[in-house]
């Protein structure tokens, strides 16, 4: 073997090796891009669970909310405090005036 055809196996051998280096490093590198998308997706999948059940719980107490103002003004309960705390009654036809413009 010549001098020349040293330095050219010697070269080549020096690329490959860059090449398998610049391989191992991305593929060193896609490993570690892999980890952290799914830690930021299992991140992200629990932010969101945890949003939907504070939405849940949001709906839970419109929904009570919604039965307490409904039981608050039925019309039931408003003519029995205007009857026990207000001493009011339903008016008879003779306590009834009419008013024409």
């Amino acid at each position: 073997m010549t001098l020349a055809q040293a330095c050219d196996v010697t070269v080549q051998f020096i690329r490959a090796s860059w090449l398998i280096f610049l391989l191992l490093l991305l593929t060193l590198l896609s490993g570690l891009s892999l980890g952290y998308v799914s830690y930021e997706n299992r991140r992200l999948n629990n932010l969101v669970q945890q949003e939907l059940e504070q939405r849940n719980r949001a709906q839970m107490q419109w929904s009570k909310l919604l039965l307490e103002h409904s039981t608050l003004t039925s019309p039931a309960r408003i003519e029995q405090i205007a009857r026990e705390e207000l001493d009011m009654d339903v008016p008879t036809n003779d306590q009834i005036e009419m008013v024409l413009p």
